[in-house]
């Protein structure tokens, strides 16, 4: 939504791109018994998506469990010889000590998993710690 909300900050020409908007897992405050069905759908979805309408070369994900569908789907497309997409998961910044559930569960099957703590790279050596994904202004220029 922020995508097509915000077309102008865009650093590409936005004719040539094609959004899809995945059926989320689990809406806020929603049963675990009915999010069941919910989580199958969008694990469908996600995984026609992935594996017939768009078959991505590389899947960037963060934090929120929402990506959980999309990345299995890239993974087991992988796994199937189908199509290799490359995984990138970006963990939550406000992940500290420990990793989301998300990131637990993606931590064994990414390509790459970025983490913007040390204290996460320490206790999770196969990590790649970003510290700041913003640009450090030339104190010279």
């Amino acid at each position: 939504r922020r995508v097509q909300a915000y077309p102008h900050s865009l650093p590409f020409d936005r004719e040539r791109m094609t959004t899809y908007q995945i059926p989320r897992s689990r809406e806020v405050g929603q049963s675990y018994w009915t999010s069941i069905l919910t989580t199958l759908y969008s694990f469908w979805f996600a995984f026609w998506l992935v594996g017939f309408k768009v078959r991505p070369d590389l899947v960037l994900v963060n934090g929120p469990g929402t990506c959980l569908p999309i990345a299995v789907s890239a993974f087991f497309f992988r796994l199937v010889g189908w199509k290799p997409s490359k995984i990138i998961f970006i963990e939550s910044f406000c992940r500290v000590t420990s990793l989301s559930l998300t990131g637990k569960l993606l931590y064994p099957v990414a390509d790459l998993f970025v983490v913007c703590w040390d204290r996460l790279q320490e206790k999770y050596p196969l990590t790649h710690l970003v510290t700041t994904f913003v640009p450090r202004s030339n104190k010279n220029g």
